[in-house]
């Protein structure tokens, strides 16, 4: 994945910080980042919720964001907003927001997203994505029954997405 890409994605994380005026350089609010780690219950890496609670939380409160689940299309749209309003951060810290975004707070639909988001959200190889999409193309997915009995899928992770109502089909 480019910079370019990695930074439209973080951007809708950091969601109107031009606007307000605030600085990125601020701290996160109290309870952000507990707020951050409790919510990435998908996520193993702490560096990830560490980095959103550094760039996203300056501007905003993590409720603000935590409870905008978006397909991943529309957090590319939000992020190069904020791209285009001023947002800046570490490519490392990029990195680490995309990677807290799209495991946490991404809706991925089964039946349409290209292998790579379902690689993405779902966190699974490519090889497996690539059978999802197999399996589509001749039988649209309807349910997470279907797509759990895909070989290679992370049956807890599945279980976790669907819980938190980010699987579509």
């Amino acid at each position: 994945m480019t910079n370019r890409m990695v930074r439209i994605v973080v951007a809708a994380a950091v969601l109107s910080c031009a606007i307000a005026g605030a600085s990125v350089t601020a701290h996160a609010a109290p309870g952000d980042l507990e707020a951050l780690t409790k919510a990435s219950d998908l996520d193993p890496d702490p560096a990830d919720a560490k980095a959103v609670a550094a760039v996203c939380t300056a501007c905003h409160s993590s409720a603000q964001f935590l409870t905008a689940a978006r397909p991943y299309l529309r957090w590319e749209q939000t992020m190069q907003d904020m791209l285009d309003r001023g947002a800046v951060a570490t490519d490392e810290q990029l990195d680490h927001v995309l990677s807290y975004l799209v495991k946490n707070i991404t809706i991925v639909n089964v039946n349409s997203s290209p292998p790579d988001q379902l690689g993405m959200t779902l966190q699974i190889p490519s090889a497996v994505a690539e059978e999802i999409v197999a399996r589509r193309t001749a039988h649209a997915f309807t349910s997470v029954d279907e797509l759990k009995a895909v070989k290679g899928v992370n049956l807890d992770v599945i279980g976790k997405l669907n819980a938190k109502k980010l699987i579509a089909f």
